[in-house]
């Protein structure tokens, strides 16, 4: 009687386990991110292009029926822009301190044309959660939402800056070193690089711009980019085996990514009082991912 119980607690321990076994499974998927802003245009003179990025992550998916699962994952994602701005704008010209008849402003607002390619790409942990549906054995679909948290946001590109003014004169290429979590007001990194005439005086300009570079401290409020995302999610995936597949999978942020109260107009500021003009525009996350991926 006690070898048959045990035979029996071990046929339940094996059906249990075979059954658990089919409810869920794990994975890997990692690939390529193709990602922009939807953002408005200040004046038209602002464009938002698609750049590259790359995502890795598990999942976990647990199984209602034969064909509809639940599925979270938790990835590394890189998404972000290509931003081009092109035309009528002005520079906040920081000023030298020989100028002492122009204190008591550190900086000197001066219109002229500003031409700026630059690539942003923040980094983000990323948790969707999804409904997994098994169309075929070679196909299945995913439908859900996503958080995600910014972990490294940073940008690198180029300014150009020509005064209307004085275009003989006040005219420089910056490079643009931004690290939107750990850059302060007015910082700058590279040393000193071009030398401009402002009112007859030589004045520095930063060779590498920070990310705040052309803020006072007093009108500075915080980091631009928001250090969480929220959005919709879907996709679609193929399987080549029973285990490996390809998968294309778009997101819709939901929320506007940007602090307002950082995101500073580049093309008019407040000629009364010398200062930025703050926006109110949304700006959201968009974008494709191409993967690989194996479950087993």
């Amino acid at each position: 009687m006690h070898t048959f119980r045990k035979i029996i607690t071990l046929v339940i321990l094996i059906v249990l386990t075979k059954s658990l076994g089919q409810a869920q499974n794990f994975g890997i998927r990692a690939g390529l991110n193709y990602n922009k802003f939807l953002a408005p245009s200040d004046g038209n003179l602002e464009t938002y292009s698609t750049t590259g990025g790359w995502h890795f992550g598990v999942n976990y998916a647990y199984r209602l029926s034969n064909i509809l699962a639940i599925k979270a994952e938790l990835q590394y994602t890189q998404v972000g822009t290509n931003y081009k701005y092109e035309g009528a704008s002005f520079y906040k010209v920081p000023l030298s301190s020989s100028l002492t008849d122009l204190t008591p402003n550190a900086y000197l607002y001066e219109k002229g044309t500003t031409n700026i390619n630059m690539k942003v790409s923040n980094g983000y942990i990323k948790i969707p959660l999804l409904f997994q549906v098994d169309v075929t054995d070679k196909w299945e679909v995913n439908l859900g939402a996503y958080a995600s948290f910014l972990v490294s946001p940073k940008g690198s590109g180029t300014l150009k800056f020509v005064s209307s003014a004085s275009p003989d004169s006040l005219f420089f290429k910056q490079s643009l070193i931004h690290n939107y979590n750990t850059d302060d007001a007015g910082g700058a990194s590279g040393g000193i690089g071009p030398w401009v005439f402002v009112k007859g005086a030589r004045t520095p300009i930063a060779r590498d711009a920070g990310a705040y570079y052309n803020y006072k401290s007093t009108e500075w409020e915080g980091k631009l980019y928001k250090p969480y995302d929220i959005g919709i999610t879907g996709g679609v995936s193929y399987f080549i085996n029973k285990g490996l597949y390809v998968g294309f999978r778009y997101d819709f942020g939901l929320i506007d990514i940007t602090n307002n109260k950082v995101d500073a107009s580049r093309r008019v500021y407040d000629e009364s009082n010398d200062r930025l003009i703050f926006s109110n525009d949304f700006d959201r996350n968009s974008g494709f991912e191409a993967s690989f991926g194996f479950k087993f």
